[in-house]
C-alpha cells in the first residue's frame, strides 16, 4: 500500500493537478485507501496559477482542486514518495534523469496496464481538457482498482 502517491508533469499542462483531483475525490468519497497525494511540474519557472481550463474542468466534475498554482518538483518530493506517476514517457526519463533516488515510477498509462501517451491538452480548446480529463479519470479508476 502506498503512502504518497506523486503525480507529474510538465507544469504547463496541468494534467498532474487533474489526476491529483481525482485521486482526492475517490479518496474523499471512501472508495480507495486515503493517500497522500501531490501533483508537481518538472518546468515551473515561478508559480504561476494552475491553467484556467483546467480550473473550469475540475469544477464542472465537482473534482477538489486544492492547489491554486502548480509547483515545481523537487528532490524532496521524490525523497518522500511511494509511487511516483508521470503523464507521459518523456516526463519519466526526464525524472529519471535528473534526480536521484528515483524508484517505483510509471506512467499513468503504464501503470494502468496501457501503452502509449496520454493527449495533451496544453494551448488546445476546452474540449480537449475535457477530454483528457475523462481519459485521466479512467486510468486513475483502474489504478485504484489495480494498486491501491
Amino acid at each position: 500500500m502506498s503512502k504518497c502517491v506523486l503525480f507529474i508533469g510538465s507544469g504547463e499542462c496541468g494534467r498532474e493537478v487533474m489526476a491529483k483531483a481525482v485521486l482526492d475525490q475517490h479518496i474523499r468519497n471512501g472508495e480507495c485507501v486515503p493517500v497522500e497525494v501531490k501533483a508537481r511540474g518538472l518546468v515551473v519557472l515561478f508559480q504561476e496559477p494552475v491553467n484556467s481550463k483546467i480550473v473550469q474542468i475540475l469544477l464542472n466534475n465537482d473534482a477538489p482542486m486544492e492547489y491554486d498554482c502548480v509547483f515545481q518538483l523537487e528532490q524532496a518530493d521524490i525523497d518522500s514518495s511511494d509511487l511516483i506517476i508521470t503523464m507521459d514517457e518523456a516526463q519519466k526519463e526526464r525524472v529519471k534523469e535528473h534526480y536521484q533516488n528515483v524508484e517505483n515510477i510509471y506512467t499513468l498509462k503504464e501503470l494502468a496496464g496501457e501503452s502509449s501517451n496520454m493527449l495533451d491538452p496544453y494551448g488546445k480548446e476546452l474540449m480537449d481538457y475535457e477530454y483528457c480529463y475523462r481519459e485521466i479519470h479512467r486510468l486513475v479508476d483502474v489504478v485504484i482498482e489495480k494498486h491501491l
